[in-house]
């Protein structure tokens, strides 16, 4: 039984970033010089194993990718799945024409503060390291750096024997340059201007007109002739070490087009490419990797280093187009129950995935990902507005668009076991359980019974599911938790005729 409702209002905030100007003008990037040399050690190592290395180019790699949504401790503040899709989306753009595309392995949830607003710090890279699972190219997103103006970093070194992390800010995951920039790091390439990174970038009255023979972090200064841009010894090239890549010296400035003065050692004046993915220019209109650079890509993607990131799987690569139209619940609808409520939408052909996401004013929004075009939810508040959109995806076509939104509310009734014919009470203990130990759920019934146990995380995602069979009178039945993590979870039994919801906490 459903009721139209008016007269409540929804206040909706919006955040507004300003960005400051240096900002809008350069992607600042973590990874340090130190970080360089070993990402440079690494490109050279590449070129030496696959030296007469001949790739199918015919043939499309799909690289299977992680995203680790990052939450505070307590599970607040959880980076979007929204942001890991449209990551994808541009990285499969700006990747194609090297015939790598990439593809959604899984969203994993983690809670660690650590990771949430310190990922550089000693705790936050230890806590990194521990979520690491060598089978995808692994990205977390945070909502906090260590330093100021960092959007995202690689970690190297290369394969599962090293770190081999990308980690970056949500809020900018899907700008144009961040990741596609890190993915580069990620694949052997350093920084266009590699050994400037901590100069601040070049100053006449310090670094001189022309430039000193070496570079602030002590590696050759790149000549313009390109003389020095490739040579056997890492140790002895200039800047990126790649021949098609200008020389650059990190020019600060707040438009794309280059207007400085600069001379290398010879007295030649510099021309940088300030639409390289690899340079910090932050705004330009369109950014491309050199010939050069994707050769390096491609040594990194076939070495033995990135085995494991081609496991020879070709993605569902249906086309996911347009939005889903939202059915139930009509717009300013009103439900009775609060602990069950509907949500039903169209189906989008190709589409084997969707991403739900409900506002409230006062409260977080709230985010489920679901495999069919309806689902149940079990956590909502009572006599709450929510206003909701729903999105299509499957894991390599990620670039779709919510459907428009519609609002309803939810009544203040509770779904029980009074609804239930059979079932007559239940609980969990212990309640709260430790992470490892198994949990009880205790059900009395008056007839058999076949329930359905779910589990769903706090942002609503499904985590484990059984099927029982229940015979008159008490049963005890038995849950592990072994691979769950610690945080708050909803437990949720259904039969034929009904459900009830429960809280777990799992504690460390």
């Amino acid at each position: 039984m459903t009721r139209n409702f008016a007269g409540w209002s929804l206040m909706i905030v919006t955040a507004i970033f300003a960005l400051a100007t240096t900002a809008q003008a350069q992607h600042k990037c973590g990874v340090t010089v130190a970080d360089g040399q070993k990402i440079k050690e690494q490109m050279f190592q590449n070129r030496n194993e696959m030296r007469d290395f001949v790739r199918d180019r015919s043939a499309v790699t799909y690289v299977p990718v992680r995203f680790h949504l990052v939450a505070k401790s307590d599970g607040t503040g959880r980076a979007s799945e929204r942001a890991g899709l449209q990551a994808l989306c541009l990285l499969n753009e700006h990747y194609a024409d090297q015939d790598i595309q990439f593809y959604l392995k899984e969203f994993k949830y983690v809670n660690s503060t650590s990771i949430y607003s310190s990922p550089m710090s000693f705790s936050g890279s230890n806590a990194i390291a521990n979520q690491m699972i060598y089978n995808a190219m692994n990205i977390f997103l945070v909502n906090e750096m260590d330093e100021e103006g960092v959007l995202g970093y690689y970690q190297p070194e290369a394969g599962p024997q090293g770190n081999d992390w990308i980690v970056a800010l949500e809020n900018y995951a899907g700008e144009k340059l961040v990741l596609t920039h890190e993915v580069g790091h990620f694949f052997s390439l350093n920084h266009t201007f590699y050994g400037w990174e901590e100069s601040g970038g070049w100053d006449p009255a310090i670094h001189g007109n022309p430039v000193g023979p070496s570079s602030p972090a002590g590696w050759p200064s790149e000549l313009v002739n390109g003389t020095n841009c490739n040579t056997p010894n890492p140790n002895n090239c200039g800047g990126d070490c790649i021949c098609d890549t200008p020389a650059d010296y990190m020019f600060p400035n707040n438009s794309c087009g280059y207007t400085q003065n600069a001379k290398d050692p010879n007295g030649q004046l510099l021309t940088p490419d300030y639409q390289n993915f690899m340079n910090y220019v932050y705004g330009c209109s369109d950014y491309h990797f050199s010939d050069g650079q994707k050769e390096e890509i491609s040594n990194s993607l076939f070495s033995s280093s990135r085995n494991y990131i081609r496991p020879n799987y070709t993605p569902n690569l249906a086309t996911v187009s347009g939005a889903p139209t939202i059915i139930n619940p009509q717009q300013s609808e009103t439900i009775d129950t609060y602990n069950a409520v509907p949500l039903e939408w169209t189906a989008l052909p190709g589409a084997d995935k969707y991403l739900i996401e409900l506002s409230t004013a006062g409260q977080q929004t709230k985010r489920y990902v679901v495999s069919s075009n309806s689902v149940v939810l079990t956590d909502l508040l009572p006599s709450k507005s929510y206003l909701w959109k729903v999105l299509g995806y499957n894991e390599y076509s990620t670039c779709g668009t919510f459907s428009g939104q519609k609002i309803f509310k939810t009544g203040d009734q509770l779904s029980d076991t009074a609804d239930t014919p059979g079932l007559e009470n239940w609980n969990i203990n212990p309640n709260p359980v430790k992470i490892g130990s198994p949990f009880y759920i205790n059900v009395n019934t008056t007839v058999g019974i076949e329930a359905e146990i779910s589990i769903f995380g706090i942002t609503g995602q499904l985590v484990k599911q059984v099927s029982q069979e229940l015979a008159p009178g008490e049963s005890n039945l038995e849950i592990e938790t072994g691979d769950l993590t610690a945080g708050f979870y909803l437990v949720n039994l259904s039969t034929e005729s009904g459900s009830k919801t429960l809280r777990l906490s799992i504690v460390e």
